[in-house]
């Protein structure tokens, strides 16, 4: 019984009033409300947090073997840009030195995780 009850309201249309209370001068006007303005104030207040891998990835990206691939993507990249049809697009220098990268990053940066 109970079954048939769940598929006499499902099988119902259900109607949903449309709220019509805009007004046509109204339109582009956003309401604020006094609670925003708050909200604003006590994200400013708070210190932002520092990632300490932002630091770590450019001491790492200064790693003499890191360094090396930058330049490699450098060039590459210099050389994709200066023609003008190229089907080069220096994927495998862009990992080859963000795996550097990131190598070196894992080994100092666990140590400064809380």
């Amino acid at each position: 019984m109970v079954l048939d009850e769940e598929k006499a309201l499902l099988s119902e249309e259900i109607v949903f009033e449309k709220n019509d209370d805009s007004d046509p001068e109204d339109e582009g006007e956003q309401e604020e409300s006094p609670e925003s303005g708050d909200e604003d104030d006590e994200e400013e207040d708070e210190e932002e947090l520092e990632d300490p891998g932002d630091k770590v990835r450019e001491a790492c990206a200064q790693h003499k073997e890191c360094a090396k691939l930058f330049e490699e993507l450098e060039a590459c990249n210099n050389r994709v840009n200066s023609k003008s049809n190229t089907e080069e697009i220096c994927v495998q220098e862009l990992f080859d030195f963000l795996e550097c990268r990131d190598k070196c990053l894992a080994h100092s940066l666990f140590s400064k995780v809380k």
